[in-house]
């Protein structure tokens, strides 16, 4: 809750004024009005997702105020089902892009990957929860990492349009 004090002098002037100059003030030939307006804190969707190790590297560790979610091959929605066949960079990226044209198809139809990432912004946004979007690959390149952006933006429409309301069919 922010206070924001506005002063209305014997000219009928309106100006805003600091509150501790506001208490201070002792101008008789003033009248101060309180007008109080809940100023939401812009949020920035960025700071509530990531993709941590499941190893625990500690710079790629979960923190105890993130819900962990899994995001390997374990996760039938959210892992990469394509499977890296030797240790190469450029197979890494393979696997990758091909998630990603996966991520896409299922983005246009809103199949589950869409609703599963469609829940987590939900809980980003209902409760402010940080969301740790754990695989084995971190701190290499990810497949999870193409999820981010996906979730940030589905965050930033939640918060745009102002759509509180879940969809009926969860995870």
């Amino acid at each position: 809750m922010v206070f924001k004090l506005k002063t209305i002098d014997k000219n009928k002037s309106i100006k805003e004024i600091d509150p501790l100059e506001a208490l201070l003030d002792e101008n008789p030939n003033q009248i101060i009005k309180v007008q109080t307006n809940l100023i939401e804190e812009e949020m920035n969707p960025w700071d509530y997702v990531r993709v941590v190790n499941v190893r625990g590297e500690p710079e790629y560790q979960a923190t105890s105020d993130e819900k962990v979610i899994i995001a390997y091959r374990d996760n039938p929605i959210l892992g990469n089902q394509h499977v890296v066949e030797n240790r190469s960079m450029k197979e890494r990226n393979r696997v990758i892009a091909a998630f990603g044209e996966d991520l896409e198809a299922d983005l246009a139809i809103q199949g589950p990957m869409w609703k599963a990432l469609q829940e987590i912004a939900y809980d980003i946004v209902e409760n402010k929860q940080k969301i740790a979007l754990a695989c084995w690959c971190m701190p290499c390149p990810c497949h999870a990492l193409k999820l981010l952006p996906v979730i940030v933006e589905m965050v930033k429409d939640i918060l745009k349009n102002k759509t509180y309301n879940r969809p009926k069919n969860k995870m």
